[in-house]
């Protein structure tokens, strides 16, 4: 019975032949990591007042970042390069700084001319207000005259 499927060749199962072995050549080859976050992961909040888009996204500065709005349309993007230096080479690379392009349709509840974004310990933060009419009243009792 096989608990575990895997789809490497058997030829490649046993690659290493002990622990030492893995280790020489994760230490002394250049390997590169294909785990590439194109999509950075984001959080979205709703308060009484306003909605908060929040994206996790180290290692950048705000001027990294546009933000536009098209319409309904906001979309977040990054554009960052890093010059790599010729006289080095990885022995291990497990990230990049990619671009990314994240967009989300607003709401007609939100007052587009008071969204602001702040970026600060990796972490941008766009606050999208309500417009009053859509900011729900408590409910109240209504008197009989």
């Amino acid at each position: 019975m096989t608990l575990i499927r895997t789809n490497r060749p058997v030829s490649q199962m046993n690659r290493y032949g002990n622990f030492s072995d893995l280790m020489n050549e994760m230490l002394t080859e250049e390997r590169s990591c294909n785990q590439h976050f194109a999509i950075p992961p984001a959080n979205i909040t709703e308060s009484k007042f306003d909605f908060r888009i929040e994206i996790a996204a180290p290692g950048f500065e705000k001027s990294d970042f546009k933000i536009d709005l098209d319409k309904r349309l906001l979309t977040i993007s990054l554009d960052k390069t890093v010059d790599e230096n010729e006289d080095e080479k990885f022995n291990l690379k497990e990230f990049n700084f990619n671009s990314f392009n994240r967009s989300f349709r607003i709401s007609e509840k939100i007052d587009t001319e008071k969204i602001n974004a702040v970026y600060k310990n990796g972490l941008l933060q766009i606050t999208l207000p309500k417009k009053e009419d859509a900011i729900e009243k408590p409910a109240r009792e209504i008197k009989i005259s």
